[in-house]
């Protein structure tokens, strides 16, 4: 029980830092962003338009090279963004399986000396595990509020706003379309009744036909004896 409480614990841990980790990815993928943004908002509003009085050839130039520029910038931080966050998964990914490991083979021990040792180092172990598990809590909350003032929150509002707006746009398109589903809906079973009476009025006319077989043939036979 020590051994899974510790386990638990330890992956709760890891489970903090790998948030403090990525949310620290995040703040500076949109702080860099943030950064080029302003220096090509300082250039384009406060720079170039002095230099094009005086150089509007030159200035155009540099206005391309900067849009270049830019943009291999902003590749090269989602890049390295991007990696980083994935070796921030396996990394994470990789210590949990150890850990899910080591919990099972201590689980797994029938020799009642060695569970008692582990239980024991368990216990010793704890008070620091839990320690280590306060420190990443307050590591993620920093990351996450780091994140935030770089922009996060705002990516975050807006993805929860065009979800909602699809939700409505979705109970909407639903509303509308239920008249119509309701008037096809009617249209079927109007058609299934006529169906209906149509195979009655078949199936009856089929077993009339029997009969007046019968009775032609009794009438031939008739008026051959007369």
């Amino acid at each position: 029980m020590r051994t899974q409480s510790l386990s638990g614990v330890t992956l709760q841990t890891l489970k903090n830092y790998r948030t403090a980790a990525t949310q620290a990815v995040v703040a500076y993928r949109l702080g860099s962003h943030r950064v080029v943004d302003m220096v090509n908002g300082a250039l384009q509003n406060n720079v170039y338009p002095r230099t094009a009085k005086v150089a509007p050839r030159a200035t155009d130039r540099l206005d391309e090279v900067r849009g270049n520029v830019s943009e291999i910038v902003v590749k090269g931080i989602d890049v390295v963004a991007e990696r980083t966050e994935q070796v921030i998964d396996f990394g994470a990914t990789t210590a949990a399986e150890q850990v899910h490991k080591v919990a099972a083979f201590a689980a797994g021990i029938e020799n009642e000396t060695v569970a008692q040792g582990l239980q024991t180092a368990a216990r010793l172990t704890m008070p620091g595990a839990q320690v280590a598990l306060a420190v990443s809590g307050k590591l993620a909350e920093g990351a996450h509020a780091l994140a935030d003032a770089a922009g996060a929150r705002k990516v975050r509002k807006a993805v929860r706003k065009a979800v909602a707006g699809a939700k409505r746009q979705g109970a909407a398109t639903r509303r509308k379309a239920a008249p119509m589903a309701r008037q096809v809906e009617a249209t079927v079973k109007t058609a299934k009744r006529r169906v209906t009476r149509v195979a009655k009025a078949v199936e009856a006319e089929v077993a009339k036909t029997p009969r007046r077989a019968r009775a032609a043939k009794k009438a031939i036979a008739e008026a051959a004896t007369a």
